[in-house]
C-alpha cells in the first residue's frame, strides 16, 4: 500500500523547481462521466426488509410481450374467440456502494505545507488526484457484467507470478491495464460465482504495454480464463453494478436484473454483429441501422438518442479503412511545393452520423451501440467526500496495534449507485472486429 508518506513527497519540497509538474498516471473522459451528462438520473433507496419481502431499491419497466393477436373470421355470426394483452416486467436492481480512501501522514503534510517549503499544497493536490483515481476505478466497473469483475485475463496474456521484486514482483501482460488503478487490491476469482483465489495490490497499471504490475505474489493458481475483480466483490452475477457488457448482451441464458432470458427469448438479448476477424467498414453504420430497424422498427423516437463507444483501436481503425486507405485529393493547400498534410490531430467524433465516445477501458475488437434514452443511472449517494459524521470530511487513522492513533489522516471519496438499461433489446454491439496494430 502506497500510504502518503513524507518519502513519496520529497520530490515537490523545496528544492525542486518546475513551472509544470506531469503527471504520469493516464486519465481520459469516463463513461461515468457519459451516463452523468446522457442517461436519466434517478435518486434511489437502498433495499430493504419490509412484510418479510425484500423491497427493491427500485424497478424498471418495460413491454416484454404483445398481445390483442390478428385472426382471420367471417363476419357473419363467427366467434371472436378469446383475447390477450400486454405483458410487463421490470428490471430489480439495487445501488452498489464503493469507496476510494486517501491516507497522507503529518510529516507529508508539513514538510509540503506553503509556497517557502514545496512546489504543492499536498492535501489539496490529493484531494484532486484521488478524485481523478476513483472515477478511474469506477470507469473499470462501468463496463462490467455485474459480477464485479473489471476483466477477464485472455488465453493470449502472460501470467507471472513472484519472478521480480518490488513494484515488479508479479505481472500480467495482454490486458486492458486503464480498466485499473494504481495501488488497487483486485480479487483473483477462477470463475464468475466461485470462490476468490485470493488477493493482488496493483503498483503500476501501463496501458502502453497492456500490462499490469504487482507489488504482491498473484495467488496460487492464477492462470488465463480468470477473472479480476474489484475487492469486496462477492463474485456472484448480480452482485455488483451491471455495466455495458451486462446489458449489452446477446446470451439467451442466465438472468439480468431479475430477469430470466429465457422465458422471453431474444427480447432481453441484444442485437450483436460477429465480424469474425474482418475490418471495421463505412457500411457497419448501416448494418447495424438494418439490424436496429430489425430489433426496434423505424418508428421508436429512441432512436435518435444512439450513441458509439469505440475503444481505441476500433477509433484507429476507421481512420485506416474509411479515411486514410481512400485517395484523397487536396487541392487547396496554400503551398504548393510541399508535400500536403492529410493527417489528422484526433480521432473522428461521430460514425454514421452519431457521436462516438472513445474509452480506454472498452475491450478490444468490440464496438457499442447505447441509445441513451433508454439508460438510468440510479444514485443512493453520487460521488462525493465521505462524512465521518459532523461534515468532517478528514479523519485520523486509528494504530491498528491499539496504540492511539496514527500520525496520518485520511479522507475517502464515496459512491452508491447502479445502471439500468430499460431495453437490452434496442442496443446493439460489434465483436471479433479486427484490431489494427498500434
Amino acid at each position: 500500500m502506497a500510504i502518503g508518506a513524507e518519502a513519496a513527497v520529497e520530490a515537490v519540497e523545496i528544492e525542486a523547481f518546475a513551472t509544470e509538474i506531469p503527471s504520469l498516471i493516464p486519465l481520459s473522459k469516463t463513461l461515468y462521466s457519459l451516463a452523468q451528462e446522457r442517461f436519466q438520473k434517478v435518486p434511489v433507496a437502498f433495499q430493504t426488509q419490509g412484510g418479510a419481502t425484500t423491497r427493491p431499491s427500485f424497478r424498471v419497466p418495460f413491454r416484454v410481450q404483445g398481445g390483442a393477436a390478428i385472426a382471420q373470421g367471417t363476419g357473419d355470426g363467427d366467434s371472436l374467440g378469446r383475447g390477450n394483452a400486454s405483458v410487463w416486467q421490470d428490471f430489480v436492481l439495487a445501488p452498489v456502494w464503493h469507496y476510494a480512501v486517501n491516507e497522507i501522514t503529518h510529516l507529508a503534510q508539513l514538510a509540503t505545507n506553503g509556497k517557502k517549503r514545496g512546489l504543492i499544497s499536498l492535501k489539496a493536490e490529493e484531494l484532486k488526484n484521488s478524485l481523478d483515481s476513483a472515477m478511474a476505478g469506477i470507469e473499470g466497473i462501468m463496463y462490467g457484467d455485474g459480477s464485479g469483475a473489471i476483466t477477464q485475463i485472455p488465453t493470449t496474456a502472460t501470467v507471472s507470478s513472484g519472478s521480480g521484486t518490488g513494484n515488479q514482483t508479479s505481472f500480467i501482460t495482454g490486458v486492458r491495464a486503464m480498466a485499473f488503478t494504481d495501488n488497487q487490491v483486485v480479487q483473483i476469482f477462477p470463475s464468475e460465482g466461485g470462490v476468490a483465489r485470493g488477493t493482488a495490490t496493483i503498483s503500476i497499471n501501463d496501458p502502453v504495454t497492456s500490462t499490469l504490475w504487482f507489488s504482491t505474489a498473484l495467488p496460487a493458481g492464477t492462470t488465463t480464463g480468470d477473472y479480476i475483480m474489484v475487492k469486496g466483490s462477492s463474485g456472484a452475477v448480480g452482485s455488483g453494478v451491471i455495466g455495458t457488457t451486462g446489458w449489452i448482451n446477446s446470451a439467451t441464458s442466465g438472468t439480468v436484473a431479475g430477469i430470466n432470458r429465457a422465458t422471453y427469448p431474444s427480447r432481453i438479448s441484444s442485437p450483436s454483429i460477429n465480424l469474425n476477424g474482418g475490418a471495421i467498414t463505412a457500411s457497419l453504420s448501416q448494418r447495424i441501422e438494418a439490424l436496429l430497424g430489425r430489433a426496434m422498427g423505424d418508428s421508436n423516437k429512441t432512436k435518435d438518442s444512439g450513441i458509439y463507444i469505440f475503444g481505441e483501436d476500433q477509433a484507429l481503425a476507421v481512420a485506416q479503412t474509411n479515411y486514410y486507405n481512400r485517395q484523397i485529393t487536396q487541392n487547396s493547400d496554400p503551398d504548393k511545393n510541399k508535400v500536403p498534410d492529410t493527417s489528422r490531430k484526433y480521432f473522428q467524433g461521430t460514425f454514421g452520423g452519431r457521436d462516438v465516445h472513445i474509452s480506454y477501458v472498452q475491450p478490444l475488437g468490440r464496438v457499442d451501440m447505447l441509445l441513451t434514452d433508454d439508460w438510468y443511472i440510479g444514485e443512493l449517494v453520487p460521488l462525493q467526500l465521505y462524512d465521518y459524521g459532523g461534515g468532517n470530511t478528514v479523519m485520523p487513522v486509528p494504530d491498528p496495534a491499539g496504540n492511539g492513533w496514527l500520525t496520518s489522516n485520511q479522507f475517502a471519496y464515496e459512491i452508491s449507485f447502479n445502471l439500468a438499461c430499460s431495453a437490452p433489446r434496442h442496443q446493439l454491439y460489434v465483436y471479433n472486429a479486427a484490431v489494427p496494430t498500434i
